[in-house]
C-alpha cells in the first residue's frame, strides 16, 4: 500500500466516527455470542472477511472458520496460500476448507460453483452443529444489498460489520497491522481503494464489468495455465 493511503487510513482510525463503527460490531458480535454457542465464520480472505475474522478472533478465539477455495482455475495456488497464511497470522486455528470442483468447463459453468457451495455449506452445518454464521456483508458494498440487508440478525446469519464503508474496512485492517492479499495492491492502481475487490480470475460471471479485460492486463500468467492440464494429445 501506498504510503499516502497508509497515512490516511491512519489517521481515519483516529476519528469518533471510525470508532464508533467497530464498538458497534463489537457489540454485535458479543451480542451473538451470548446468544448462540457455535457460530462460525465465512472467511473469503477478501478484506471484509479479513476484517471481520479478527473483529470475532478477538472475541473468540477458538471459533470456526469456513473458507471456500475457488480451485486452481478461478484462483491461484499463490493467492490461495496467502489468503490462508494471513487468516493463521491473526489467530485463525480452527479453519475448515472446501474446494470447488474443477473441470475444462469450470470456468463457463459458474452455477455449478454455487450449486457445490451451498452444497458443502449446508452438510458442514449438520455435521458441526453450527447454529449461526458471521458473515463480512456490508450495506455500503451496492444499492441492493442495502435495500436486502437492514439488520445485523437474519435467521442463523450475523453482519457485523454492516455500516462499515470502505475507509472503516482499510482503517481497521491498516491500523491494526493486519497482512491482507497482496493483489490488492496491484488492482487498486487500476480500481481504486474504494474499488479493489478480491474476486475470482477470468470469471464469465464478472465479464459484464470487464473483470477479465482488467485480469488480463494485470494477471496474464493465469489465463490458460489452469487449464493446461486438461488438454490432450
Amino acid at each position: 500500500m501506498e504510503r499516502v493511503w497508509t497515512e490516511t487510513f491512519i489517521l481515519w482510525s483516529e476519528t469518533s466516527e471510525y470508532r464508533e463503527k467497530v464498538r458497534e460490531a463489537k457489540g454485535i458480535i458479543n451480542k451473538a455470542l451470548r446468544q448462540y454457542t457455535n457460530p462460525y465464520v465465512s472467511y473469503s480472505g477478501g478484506k471484509d472477511s479479513l476484517c471481520l475474522l479478527h473483529l470475532v478472533l478477538q472475541e473468540q478465539n477458538d471459533v470456526d472458520i469456513w473458507h471456500w477455495d475457488y480451485g486452481d482455475t478461478l484462483m491461484p495456488r499463490s493467492i490461495e496460500k496467502e489468503i490462508l497464511k494471513n487468516a493463521r497470522e491473526i489467530g485463525a486455528k480452527n479453519i475448515i476448507i472446501k474446494k470447488r470442483g474443477d473441470n475444462k468447463h469450470a470456468r463457463e459453468d459458474y452455477k455449478f460453483g454455487y450449486r457445490h457451495f451451498f452444497i458443502s455449506l449446508i452438510q458442514l452445518k449438520k455435521e458441526k452443529g453450527w447454529d449461526l454464521g458471521f458473515i463480512g456483508i456490508r450495506k455500503e458494498e451496492s444499492l441492493r444489498r442495502e435495500r436486502q440487508y437492514s439488520h445485523f440478525f437474519d435467521k442463523q446469519s450475523c453482519y457485523p460489520i454492516l455500516n462499515f464503508t470502505w475507509k472503516d474496512v482499510w482503517a481497521y485492517i491498516v491500523s491494526n497491522g493486519i497482512s491482507y492479499p497482496s493483489i490488492y495492491d496491484k488492482y487498486s492502481k487500476i480500481y481504486g481503494w474504494d474499488k479493489v475487490r478480491l474476486v475470482t480470475f477470468f470469471d464469465p460471471e464478472f465479464d459484464k464489468f470487464g473483470s477479465s479485460n482488467v485480469d488480463g492486463v494485470l494477471m496474464p500468467e493465469f489465463r490458460f495455465e489452469p487449464l493446461t492440464r486438461y488438454q490432450t494429445d
